[in-house]
Order: C-alpha cells, then sequence, then structure tokens
C-alpha cells in the first residue's frame, strides 16, 4: 500500500523515530490506519510515514490518534485527533 496522492488517513501512531536529513528534523513514523480492515497486530496493516518537522503541531508519541494529510504522496499536515 502507498499513501495517497491526496487526501488524508486517520492513523494511530506504534513507533516514533526522529531522523535528521542534512539537519532538517523528520519523524518516522509507524501507525495503524484506523479505517483498515487488517488485525491490528498484522505486519501488513502497518504502514511507515516520513513526517518533517514543520508538518507536526507537535513531536508525535506512540498512542497518539492522528489525521495526516498528503499532496503528491508527501506529508503535508499532522493534527491529533
Amino acid at each position: 500500500m502507498n499513501a495517497p496522492m491526496v487526501g488524508s488517513w486517520s492513523v494511530e501512531v506504534r513507533d516514533v523515530r526522529p531522523f535528521a536529513i542534512h539537519g532538517d528534523l523528520y519523524y518516522e513514523l509507524h501507525v495503524l490506519r484506523c479505517d483498515e480492515v487488517a488485525p491490528p497486530d498484522s505486519p501488513a496493516s502497518l504502514f511507515g510515514l516520513r513526517v518533517p518537522q514543520h508538518a507536526a503541531q507537535a513531536v508525535p508519541q506512540v498512542g497518539d490518534r492522528l489525521v495526516v494529510t498528503f499532496l503528491m504522496g508527501q506529508v503535508t499536515a499532522v493534527k491529533k485527533c
């Protein structure tokens, strides 16, 4: 499964790993889509997203429920539900 070109997903954060690319902070999020029909503990239901720091209102935490907005397949905004 790929991220959508345009749109948004409701997700639950399962893991957060900060990292830097050329000095810019990003968060690698491992998430479960809230509307996914696969069993929650199935590895196939986990999805990885790279979120630039400027797109997040706050540092994402494990257990957060978020709405992730995409444009051209890239994360443009992350907001808590």
